[in-house]
């Protein structure tokens, strides 16, 4: 590939639909070593293939005296904007055969960028679509031979095991820790369920009547009244009160140290006498 070539790799593998009056073409670019390619199609019935190139002397005509790199690669890029963007026509458009028409990047810019088309023979055409047909199968095989890309993404679904009964029965063997705890768990289920059967057979007897509750009665009682002495308070030690002293007969109330004094009634003589 030659130097100014290299430098509209940009343009590889590009694809628009242009709807143009009521007509609608495809266009097709791409980039080879010695030149760009563009291939137009009518759909339709009256399907024709239209084909044109850019050689490097194409290349200087239409931007000399720019020619340095950076430019012809800012330029590709522009011209890739305009691929997208659907910014693209054909120009001198016309149905009749032989008809010169052109491929416009930008017609609306000031600068527009043509590239001259020529109409191909009915075998040409279809020697193209064919190569076509088989880029875009071998490209499917990456996605399950799907003609089109699936916009799902569907993820791996892991397995979930719910118990040790998922397990298949020789991994289950060729694990310890996996077939202990299985055995565990069915002796314990074995257990529980002699033991429900075996108190299931007979009615509950009276608590009053089982000699081992009358039995230990007493050592209840016992071990209560020890565990109620244990826990009581024990009083407080009072000091003695000294008793009132009594009164000694003949003592005065007021001071009973001294004694009562004693008033002797006064007896008057009769005039009489």
């Amino acid at each position: 590939m030659s130097d100014l070539l290299s430098n509209f790799n940009c343009l590889d593998e590009l694809t628009q639909v242009i709807y143009q009056g009521i007509c609608k073409f495809v266009v097709v670019s791409a980039v080879s070593d010695d030149a760009w390619n563009v291939h137009v199609g009518l759909s339709g019935q009256q399907g024709r293939w239209w084909r044109g190139s850019w050689t490097e002397e194409d290349v200087r005509l239409h931007f000399e005296p720019e020619l340095s790199d950076d430019h012809l690669e800012s330029c590709a890029e522009k011209l890739v904007e305009c691929f997208i963007q659907g910014n693209v026509c054909i120009s001198d458009w016309s149905a009749e055969k032989d008809a010169v028409i052109k491929f416009t990047l930008g017609p609306t810019s000031a600068k527009p960028t043509h590239v001259p088309l020529t109409e191909m023979s009915a075998v040409e055409a279809a020697a193209y679509a064919t190569q076509v047909l088989t880029d875009i199968a071998l490209q499917a095989q990456s996605r399950k031979c799907r003609l089109y890309p699936s916009t799902l993404d569907y993820p791996a679904e892991a397995p979930v095991l719910k118990s040790d009964q998922s397990i298949p029965l020789k991994q289950r063997e060729k694990s310890p820790d996996t077939t202990a705890a299985f055995k565990t768990k069915e002796r314990s289920t074995n257990e529980s369920g002699s033991s429900h059967r075996m108190h299931a057979g007979r009615a509950p007897k009276p608590l009053a009547s089982m000699p081992a509750l009358k039995a230990g009665q007493p050592d209840l009682k016992a071990s209560t009244s020890r565990s109620t002495s244990k826990n009581s308070v024990t009083p407080l030690p009072h000091k003695p009160v000294a008793a009132l002293a009594r009164r000694a007969k003949g003592a005065s109330l007021a001071n009973p140290n001294k004694r009562a004094r004693k008033y002797q009634a006064i007896e008057f003589e009769s005039d009489a006498e």
